[in-house]
């Protein structure tokens, strides 16, 4: 994994080219879970949606029932359980799709998943600070652009650099999906914070080698409130094939 602390430069007053997706989707799965494979074939169908940014954080609280499933981070378990603390609901179940820090859904009920992504994309929910990413020899650039007139519900917010493996086949030997082969897509290995956000057009660079080290084949950027330290909704994003 990536060390906690990266180099990098970071500039005011960046340019930017608008590519703003219109959300991101955080799917919480396990291969533990007999309710998750429709939900991991609706998000590998997300992934290939250039308007969607759609993520799979396998978690590792179904391990006991047999199957370990070498996806799962426990790091994504205390995303998924920060999330349902910011929402004041304590809704953590598999498969959850949580839609730009936002709202969840059962992830594998393809109409209410399709309605909150026409919700969230045309009200005001949607990610409204475009962010692109450009990758050079050597580094790897973002650019994150100012808070737009007159958006005063956009506060400051933190930006995270999301380190994903595009496609990870896994034939499953035990428990409740034993004898399934499931292809998971933008496997999540690594979220960390990179920098701060304060409303101004901003750059930011990376070195390379470092995001490449792992063998991450993608990588996405969010930037997303702080709601009491724990995350909250996710004002803008980009993501980049790495291969």
């Amino acid at each position: 994994m990536m060390s906690a602390v990266l180099c990098f430069g970071w500039q005011t007053g960046a340019a930017f080219a608008n590519s703003t997706p219109t959300a991101v989707v955080e799917l919480f799965t396990s291969q533990g879970c007999s309710s998750c494979p429709p939900a991991d074939q609706l998000l590998s169908e997300l992934a290939k949606n250039p308007d969607v940014i759609a993520l799979t954080e396998a978690v590792d609280y179904w391990n006991y029932l047999g199957w370990v499933d070498d996806n799962a981070r426990k790091e994504n378990t205390a995303r998924q359980q920060n999330y349902a603390r910011v929402r004041g609901d304590r809704r953590v179940y598999t498969p959850q799709m949580v839609i730009n820090g936002r709202v969840h859904v059962v992830g594998s009920r393809r109409g209410e998943v399709e309605e909150s992504l026409r919700s969230v994309a045309s009200g005001a929910g949607r990610l409204s600070v475009p962010i692109s990413m450009e990758k050079g020899p050597e580094s790897l650039t973002i650019s994150i652009a100012e808070r737009p007139a007159g958006a005063s519900d956009i506060k400051d917010g933190t930006l995270y650099l999301v380190q994903f493996n595009r496609q990870i086949s896994v034939d499953i030997k035990r428990g409740e999906n034993r004898g399934r082969s499931i292809t998971y897509h933008n496997v999540v290995k690594s979220i960390m914070p990179i920098g701060m956000w304060h409303g101004e057009a901003v750059e930011v660079e990376l070195p390379l080698n470092e995001i490449h080290k792992d063998g991450h084949d993608g990588c996405a950027v969010l930037l997303q409130a702080d709601v009491g330290g724990l995350p909250g909704p996710i004002f803008g994003a980009a993501k980049l094939d790495l291969r």
